[in-house]
């Protein structure tokens, strides 16, 4: 991870930006090495195991090059005259940034513990992927903030909603616009399209949403998704070809890399990975590993060390319940595609449509889970334990995750709660990791 220890590109890309709330580089570069660190461990153990697919190299690739590269071109691209969006909540379709012309999405730095102290008096009482992004942008250590001249999000959220005032308040650099979303007691989710509207006319200024471009993208991401979900399918199989951290680190570029190479990455891993089912090789090659699922908000990296915590633990995460903008937005192509064409298509139906279809079981924002597809994936993925695991000051996944464990108790099915705070998974590592131990003994 080279890219990773260049802390000067973290202010040099910043494109019109004030610098006066910037750390000086002398401590960006400490904190940077910090995150670092632990992020260099957990790449070190995916490219020690045996099993792990040769295609990975790829997401590795594009991983280093998220601090390199990638982060050069969205500045050259914004230089050029263009908009960078970034995205706070997973609950925005990136397909609808990139359907307005001379856009491109970004998910923004949400996984750093360490420039948490920065935004303290923002943030009381906030959940850690909040607390860091505030973090991030009052310290300039974020490279897709110092891109970005637009920022979207929602108020599903309280933290996020939150956020979004702060940054409205404390970047005047970026325009911040919120999309209201409700979340109804029919399991249904509503978005009133008139705060869609706000921020789509003022960037486009009145141009509305260029259809070709909506269709073409919301293809790509279909299937990106569509082949994200055959390659977690593949976990179903008594001996997996591919684990949980390595599933954690592929979706980790779904909002930061271009999709079209995303895409193209993906479909050679799928096809690597079912050659290698074929051949019998994968991570549970004697059975004797206990297959759990996860079901936990986003883990954005550094912070991956819960993926760490469990399969280092003679354990393999085969499945997760996580929104992490892959599986918890649920539309269909052909239905959106319907709505796009004719003789007067209309943006509203369609983007109502991308917005409202939302799987609720893995959004952190929602309290309602249904629990029949999760009993459903806890059989087809033969589960003998799950984990559920929170932030703390996310009332709302503890929540859910508390209505989880009394049906997971009702069905004797074995469970582990788990709520931190993102530092906390390290200062805490190894009372965590003997925890696990004894839980898995069952």
């Amino acid at each position: 991870m080279k890219n990773f220890e260049k802390a000067e590109i973290i202010a040099n890309v910043a494109y019109q930006k004030d610098k006066a709330r910037f750390l000086p580089v002398e401590e960006q570069g400490r904190l940077n090495r910090q995150m670092k660190d632990k992020l260099v461990r957990f790449v070190g153990e995916l490219h020690s195991e045996p099993y792990r697919p040769e295609n990975m190299k790829l997401i590795d690739a594009m991983m280093n090059e998220m601090h390199g590269q990638r982060v050069k071109d969205l500045y050259a691209y914004r230089k050029a005259g263009n908009h960078v969006v970034a995205l706070l909540c997973n609950a925005i379709p990136p397909e609808l940034i990139y359907a307005m012309d001379n856009c491109q999405p970004v998910t923004v730095c949400m996984g750093g513990g360490e420039v948490e102290q920065y935004a303290n008096e923002l943030t009381q009482g906030m959940c850690p992927v909040t607390r860091s992004m505030t973090g991030f942008l009052m310290t300039g250590m974020c490279v897709f903030f110092n891109v970005a001249d637009y920022v979207v999000a929602s108020d599903v959220c309280r933290c996020i909603h939150k956020t979004a005032k702060n940054m409205e308040n404390n970047a005047k650099d970026v325009d911040v616009f919120t999309t209201r979303m409700k979340e109804e007691k029919s399991q249904s989710i509503t978005t009133d399209m008139a705060s869609i509207h706000q921020w789509i006319e003022h960037i486009r200024k009145g141009e509305g949403v260029n259809m070709e471009r909506f269709l073409k993208y919301a293809r790509i991401y279909s299937s990106i998704r569509q082949v994200f979900s055959n390659i977690s399918s593949l976990r179903k199989a008594g001996n997996p070809p591919i684990n949980g951290k390595n599933t954690l680190w592929a979706q980790q570029l779904f909002l930061v890399e271009d999709p079209e190479k995303l895409l193209e990455a993906l479909r050679k891993i799928e096809n690597e990975l079912e050659e290698n089912l074929k051949k019998g090789k994968g991570y549970n090659p004697k059975g004797k590993k206990k297959r759990v699922m996860l079901i936990a908000p986003r883990i954005m990296p550094p912070f991956t060390d819960i993926y760490r915590l469990v399969e280092n633990n003679n354990a393999i995460i085969v499945c997760e319940e996580s929104c992490m903008g892959i599986t918890n937005i649920n539309y269909h192509y052909d239905h959106l595609e319907k709505l796009l064409q004719g003789d007067a298509p209309s943006q509203d139906p369609a983007v109502k449509y991308i917005t409202q279809t939302m799987n609720k079981n893995p959004c952190a924002c929602f309290y309602d889970h249904n629990m029949t597809e999760l009993k459903k994936k806890i059989n087809d993925y033969n589960v003998e334990a799950v984990f559920l695991y929170s932030f703390k000051n996310c009332p709302v996944m503890q929540k859910k995750n508390h209505d989880i464990a009394k049906k997971l108790e009702n069905e004797n099915i074995p469970f582990m709660k788990i709520n931190t705070d993102y530092l906390e998974l390290y200062e805490q590592e190894n009372k965590l990791m003997e925890q696990i131990e004894k839980f898995l003994l069952f």
